[in-house]
């Protein structure tokens, strides 16, 4: 009988000996742990905003302090990515969209310090500069990230979905924002240009994933890609639910718009860690075969 236990014993140890090996693989690769607390962040974020936790000034704390580790990991994830590249053009092109990173992590501190630590929320301020910095570093990396394609039948398909895509987005942040936005009564031209610069900022950037997925192709976009493209929708989404909700008047933090962010930021992450780890693997191939 102790013969047997022993056997299980040993089988078992066996088996999960793989899988314990690749847990500490898995561990020991650079920024695994930290995407991994982010992640634990963004969960536990999402889970405050779906129990609607805390009073409004409890909500405002944890909602805009709560973006600020993921919005860096993401940003700085982004930087290492962009080093690792072996080519120029995808150097460039991560170089800037760590750059569009961090001009919204930017954005989000400054946020955070005058409506928390401040107790103001002027607009616009030094914080919408930053924002906007984000739409035009993002669509240039977008651009250079994208890659003629080959398959010319199939990708005047995919362009013609596309451009279906773009038109009905365009049109939803038409009549959901922009033209609520130009019957408010605004004094104040430059606040009315930055109301109406987020989503047009937008569009750009719906317009710069479009070319991002024609010219390469379905069969040539990675996970981090994808991932990529689902952020900037994402996000997308969160800015339209921002800007209708502060047209009603309904705006709260931790709200909505707050998760949408949380999210795109997490995917903004993930597609970085993904195209980090690709990078990190082809040049240990490399390494190798050499």
């Amino acid at each position: 009988m102790e013969a047997l236990i022993a056997e299980a014993e040993t089988s078992v140890a066996h088996r999960s000996r793989p899988l314990v090996q690749a847990v500490k693989y898995q561990m020991a690769r650079p920024w695994f742990l930290t995407i991994l607390a982010a992640t634990g962040l963004c969960a536990v974020y999402l889970l405050g905003v779906l129990l609607n936790w805390g009073d409004v000034g409890e909500r405002s704390l944890y909602a805009n302090l709560g973006m600020l580790p993921v919005g860096l990991a993401a940003t700085l994830l982004a930087w290492s990515t962009a080093q690792g590249q072996s080519d120029h053009r995808s150097k460039t092109a991560w170089r800037l969209l760590s750059l569009g990173f961090a001009g919204f992590f930017v954005g989000d501190f400054l946020y955070f310090y005058y409506q928390n630590i401040r107790g103001t929320t002027p607009f616009p301020s030094a914080a919408d500069a930053a924002y906007l910095a984000y739409y035009p570093l993002m669509f240039a990396g977008l651009v250079c990230l994208s890659r003629r394609g080959r398959d010319r039948v199939r990708l005047g398909f995919l362009s013609v979905n596309l451009n279906v895509f773009i038109g009905a987005g365009g049109a939803m942040l038409v009549y959901f924002y922009l033209v609520p936005t130009l019957g408010s009564p605004r004094d104040d031209l430059l606040a009315y240009s930055l109301s109406a610069g987020y989503p047009v900022g937008d569009l750009f950037l719906l317009a710069g994933l479009a070319a991002l997925l024609i010219r390469r192709g379905t069969d040539h976009i990675d996970g981090s890609l994808w991932l990529l493209g689902a952020g900037l929708i994402v996000g997308l989404g969160a800015d339209v639910v921002f800007g209708y909700q502060g047209i009603q008047g309904a705006l709260q933090a931790g709200g909505l718009s707050d998760a949408g962010y949380m999210v795109s930021w997490i995917l903004f992450g993930w597609a970085s860690y993904l195209e980090f780890a690709r990078t990190n693997r082809e040049s240990a191939v490399r390494g190798a075969a050499e």
